[in-house]
């Protein structure tokens, strides 16, 4: 019994360290990972949204919730989006979008927001990516997603 509960408070915590890394701060760490299911895959992490700027009216799914996408790209502390596939070979520009609030912890939108430069390979595959984030405070090596 003891240690069912202790098991249970320990993966709270590690849901709750999750959470906070997901969906606190500004939008930052924006990076492609490719194609899965003729759907773009991008991460992200922070408070708000993100567009694909050279197609504006692209809209992501909306089908899957955020606890379907941890389990099929893995719970790696982020957001991901799943984009309607495009014309490939492409150079895309990836922005996002800070959703600013108050409240107890407050964020400000950035004066600029994260962005992320990738040229995708005819199979969808990444052939350069530059990622722009920004982290502010926050620690990112690159390697995390």
């Amino acid at each position: 019994m003891f240690l069912s509960i202790v098991l249970l408070c320990l993966s709270q915590l590690v849901l709750t360290t999750t959470s906070y890394k997901r969906g606190s701060g500004p939008i930052r760490d924006i990076q492609y990972l490719g194609v899965s299911n003729n759907r773009m895959i991008i991460a992200y992490r922070g408070s708000g949204d993100i567009h694909i700027k050279e197609h504006g009216s692209l809209k992501r799914y909306g089908d899957t919730n955020w606890m379907q996408q941890d389990k099929k790209y893995g719970d790696k502390g982020c957001w991901y989006a799943e984009f309607p596939l495009i014309s490939l070979p492409a150079k895309i520009r990836i922005v996002g979008n800070t959703r600013a609030y108050g409240g107890n912890n407050p964020i400000n939108k950035p004066a600029v927001e994260s962005w992320t430069f990738v040229e995708i390979g005819s199979g969808g595959k990444v052939l350069n990516q530059n990622v722009n984030a920004n982290t502010g405070n926050y620690n990112f090596r690159g390697d995390e997603l």
